[in-house]
């Protein structure tokens, strides 16, 4: 059992005395860092997806549903972010983040995030809906799904979090980048389902920024006035899997 004494003495350790940080070259699992005072900093894009208003969705149905939903947005999100070379690294069950690294990482992470919108949208979506929709306690009370998702790039310091032992640490993802696609997240409204940083924009090839017949930009840029008034970029187009 922890003590007052342990506890303060634990944060005055944290806080003092130099930490040992390397550049990472891959994105780190939780045992590829110890818990000491160690990280690893690496350039990376940050996706972020996450349900909107699940606390609301999740009080209105059964557990066992609700379990349906987290269980296929959860598997739905891992399979795509595999297919684009990011990595799940930490998820709560209505948020994910991923991370992408290397080259071509804005490019991925922003078809990435096109292809959740699709899935979420085009797959997961029309199941909720009949779901809500055959449920006479539900119909009526304006629930539905919805979702959002944020993608910023960035140097990420990388710790180890938590006490020793099994299940009770896991990594710390720390920096402006993952901070922005949590905050991108947020502003999904009016169809807009994914806002994207301008430097992931102005760097991305073209494959992720221009599609159709005639050709057309999917990104359409807004002022992000929360953020000292920065440009960022948003779309509501879709990309289907194959």
């Amino acid at each position: 059992m922890a003590t007052k004494e342990e506890i303060i003495k634990g944060v005055d350790d944290f806080f003092g005395g130099d930490y040992n940080i390397t550049e990472g070259r891959v994105i780190p699992d939780v045992a590829d860092i110890a818990l000491g005072k160690i990280g690893k900093e690496i350039e990376l894009a940050m996706l972020f997806i996450d349900i909107r208003e699940s606390t609301k969705i999740v009080d209105s149905l059964r557990r066992t549903t609700a379990a349906r939903m987290y269980k296929s947005f959860l598997w739905g999100v891992s399979k795509i972010a595999r297919l684009n070379d990011g990595e799940l690294r930490s998820f709560n069950g209505d948020g994910v983040l991923v991370a992408f690294i290397g080259d071509n990482k804005r490019t991925n992470a922003a078809k990435a995030a096109l292809q959740m919108s699709w899935f979420a949208q085009k797959v997961l979506k029309p199941k909720l809906d009949a779901v809500f929709q055959n449920n006479q306690g539900l119909s009526g009370q304006g629930i539905e799904f919805d979702f959002g998702i944020g993608v910023d790039v960035g140097k990420i310091l990388v710790v180890r979090g938590g006490i020793r032992g099994e299940n009770n640490n896991d990594l710390v993802w720390v920096g402006n980048a993952t901070n922005y696609a949590v905050k991108l997240s947020g502003l999904s409204k009016e169809g807009y389902h994914i806002y994207i940083s301008e430097d992931v924009y102005k760097n991305m090839a073209k494959s992720s920024k221009i599609q159709g017949s005639p050709e057309r930009d999917m990104w359409e840029s807004r002022t992000w006035t929360d953020v000292d008034s920065v440009t960022i970029y948003r779309s509501n187009w879709t990309w289907s899997l194959n």
